[in-house]
């Protein structure tokens, strides 16, 4: 049966809410979609399809690999107790407890493969006239045989 990258979506979602929401931890909300607003909300991470690839065994049945973008939205500074480093701050321990997810879920019951499949790149972006810094982090997943 072919599976959904809507399934391994949800799981990421799921080890990535696990590992950056919290007491103490730097995310207020893991969103498996594009949000309408980011107010109130950062640092968020978002989980975004980014393509898929359904590669023919020579036996029977497919491998699937899915690609994500994972987005780190964290504002910059709010003129008061938020600053630019805390900004900073957030968004290298955001990258670290990622890295720190895929090393240590690299192979589970969801997946035979979790990986960065590239670099990330950080740019400043303003929405709604509120400056932000994004992180997008290119992850694979891929999938056992179908």
């Amino acid at each position: 049966m072919t599976t959904s990258r809507e399934v391994a979506r949800d799981a990421l979602v799921t080890l990535l809410t696990a590992a950056l929401v919290g007491d103490s931890l730097p995310v207020q909300t893991v969103s498996g979609s594009k949000v309408t607003s980011l107010e109130g909300i950062s640092p968020l991470v978002a989980v975004l399809s980014r393509g898929s690839v359904r590669t023919a065994l020579t036996t029977s049945g497919d491998q699937a690999g899915f690609f994500f973008t994972l987005q780190s939205w964290v504002l910059q500074s709010d003129g008061g107790d938020w600053s630019y480093a805390d900004a900073e701050d957030a968004l290298d321990s955001i990258e670290a407890l990622v890295a720190g997810v895929c090393e240590d879920n690299d192979r589970t019951a969801n997946w035979e493969l979790l990986r960065y499949d590239g670099p990330s790149s950080i740019v400043a972006v303003a929405v709604a006239g509120v400056p932000y810094y994004l992180e997008s982090i290119p992850i694979q997943v891929v999938l056992g045989r179908n």
